[in-house]
């Protein structure tokens, strides 16, 4: 045991070593916070067409809603084979405005027709207010489209049933490819 000498090294007698664990240390490091970062824009993803999902179905039950306080409406088929491709939110507006509004407190008498008309526009395009419609389908999810259709085409009637669409657009979240769109669309089968 007498050749072994067991003296410490000194200070800059271990050279390189140091900084080689520091690098190692750093990729480490940077690989961990590049998937905390991925796993943050997933969950993003995901909250944003949850958010969207519960947007699409408060609209879907809103006109459901409407559709069944404007039974007769729905009877003569004033809501029937609607789909609000095409509508003109500023231009489209309807003749009568059947609900108070911040700007007119008296809503105008409205006739069955009427009030589908104005449910329709306010579905698709919001609340009408000084300023315009906002806050509809049209504006509240992105490429959002409304439609409602009759179930029976041929022979429509007032037992039939209408199926109320809400479509949107959203981000894909299984593709790699961060410009994927994906279909979305909540349905509702109402027979009032």
């Amino acid at each position: 045991m007498r050749g072994i000498n067991h003296k410490p090294l000194g200070k800059g007698k271990q050279r390189g070593v140091g900084i080689i664990e520091v690098l190692v240390a750093l990729v480490v490091v940077s690989f961990g916070v590049l998937g905390m970062a991925s796993l943050q824009l997933t969950g993003m993803k995901h909250s944003t067409g949850g958010f969207n999902r519960s947007k699409a179905l408060l609209y879907a039950e809103n006109i459901a809603s409407r559709m069944r306080i404007n039974e007769s409406g729905v009877d003569k088929l004033f809501y029937a084979d609607y789909d609000s491709n095409g509508t003109d939110c500023t231009a489209d507006i309807p003749a009568k405005i059947c609900q108070a509004t911040p700007g007119n407190l008296n809503p105008d008498d409205c006739s069955d027709q009427d009030l589908a008309v104005f449910d329709l526009y306010t579905m698709a395009c919001g609340d009408i207010g000084n300023t315009g419609a906002d806050n509809g389908v049209l504006s509240a999810l992105p490429e959002g489209q409304l439609t409602v259709v009759c179930d029976d085409a041929a022979a429509c009637d007032a037992d039939s049933t209408h199926t109320i669409s809400i479509l949107w657009l959203e981000g894909s979240v299984s593709s790699d490819d961060k410009t994927a769109q994906v279909n979305r669309r909540v349905q509702v089968r109402l027979q009032p």
